[in-house]
């Protein structure tokens, strides 16, 4: 009795009721009474037993959301369970959310974050919460009192097709921050930018929706266009260099955005590169191990400006700054890391020593310049009380003994 189409596949049927809400907006701004009159013009029509097609320009977002807010009313059953109705008939994951929200307010329910310090614990929504830096983020949330985590698959939720699903779990769940992991599986290609950018801006339009924080996790490459020994402060201006560095520029003038025009609350954490037990990147580590192991020759890259260093940040590290994020009350953009580069000529021979292998070095000339870039954490750790805790040393003394079973120490 009830279906949803674009208005130029519907024409003139006969016997089929048409509530044509072209009228509306696709994005804020329709008032309640107009919104009300639709979803009445729909109901009184089922009731009178006349088969009723709510029609918009494409069928998406402004008719989807009509109609979820006529099941609302005429089934007496919540939003929630009209709108999962609603898409599992359409196929369509990708309704706007202001749309929606009309419809909330129109029906009494919108409901917007109230900031609440005396609860008894933070509500927290992971994306990519099964990945590496997902997972011991997830595990460390889990341990402790103060936080519920919630952390949906992939299979669950896509955020790169529609941000409805997403705001239907964090109304359902009543989330308090989302931490925003998720990246496409290959996230280093042109096509990762644009799909990267777009599960961004879906995230947004749920955090600004129901009024809740949100931390991103950028990265020490929007400073990797540069050329040599770089110590990189918040003030230090981006320079990004490849699709990578580029995307994660992209996300922050894009959050930059809505901080200035929609008071999203944003938190954005610049963290170097990232290692531990449980992940196979940086991969020059594991490449550089298993040569050493084979005692085959190791080849490591020489610049024009010198031997390629990182500032090389553990994943407890990283972990303890998003759960210090999520215990402040910042907002803003801080660099993580150590501070301290270690070359990549230096990471084999240490490797080779430690395991000690009679694998040679090389080193292949590359013609081009590179950025060794080590991020200042001094405002991470005026605003948040944190500093590394890891040294390089002993997470790779750690990889390495994980890697032959913990059979040695080094």
């Amino acid at each position: 009795m009830l279906g949803t189409a674009a208005a130029s596949a519907v024409g003139d049927l006969s016997g089929i009721n048409i509530v044509d809400v072209r009228d509306l907006v696709d994005k804020s701004g329709n008032t309640v009474e107009v919104i009300s009159e639709k979803i009445q013009q729909g109901i009184q029509a089922i009731t009178e037993g006349k088969p009723t097609v709510i029609c918009c320009d494409y069928g998406m977002s402004r008719s989807n959301a009509i109609a979820t807010g006529i099941l609302t009313r005429l089934e007496q059953i919540s939003f929630d369970n009209a709108l999962h109705r609603v898409q599992e008939a359409t196929g369509e994951a990708q309704i706007k959310l202001d749309p929606l929200n009309a419809v909330r307010e129109a029906l009494g329910l919108l409901r917007h974050k109230i900031d609440n310090d005396n609860s008894e614990y933070q509500s927290i929504l992971i994306t990519g919460g099964h990945g590496f830096i997902g997972t011991a983020l997830r595990t460390s949330l889990s341990n402790n009192n103060e936080f519920r985590v919630i952390a949906p698959n992939r299979e669950q939720i896509d955020i790169s097709t529609g941000s409805t699903k997403l705001d239907l779990i964090v109304n359902e769940e009543n989330i308090d921050c989302i931490v925003h992991l998720a990246n496409p599986r290959i996230y280093t290609s042109n096509v990762a930018m644009g799909q990267s950018i777009t599960m961004l801006r879906n995230v947004i339009d749920v955090c600004l929706s129901k009024n809740i924080n949100l931390i991103y996790l950028s990265s020490w490459e929007i400073y990797s266009g540069y050329a040599g020994v770089i110590l990189a402060n918040e003030s230090t201006p981006a320079h990004p260099k490849g699709p990578y560095g580029e995307t994660k520029y992209l996300a922050e003038v894009l959050i930059d955005h809505f901080r200035l025009n929609g008071g999203l609350k944003c938190t954005i954490l610049r963290s170097s590169p990232v290692y531990g037990i449980g992940s196979d990147k940086p991969k020059f580590i594991y490449n550089f191990l298993d040569k050493a192991r084979k005692n085959q020759l190791i080849k490591t890259h020489r610049y024009k400006n010198g031997n390629p260093a990182l500032d090389l940040l553990h994943i407890d590290d990283l972990v303890s700054a998003i759960i210090a994020t999520l215990n402040s009350n910042f907002i803003g953009n801080l660099n993580l890391g150590t501070g301290i580069i270690t070359s990549t000529f230096q990471i084999a021979e240490m490797i080779r020593d430690w395991i000690d292998s009679s694998s040679p070095l090389e080193q292949i000339l590359i013609n081009s310049y590179t950025a060794s870039i080590s991020m200042n954490f001094n405002l991470a750790q005026s605003h948040l009380d944190w500093q590394p805790v890891i040294s390089f040393e002993k997470g790779l003394s750690q990889l390495l003994s994980d890697s032959d079973g913990g059979e040695n120490e080094y």
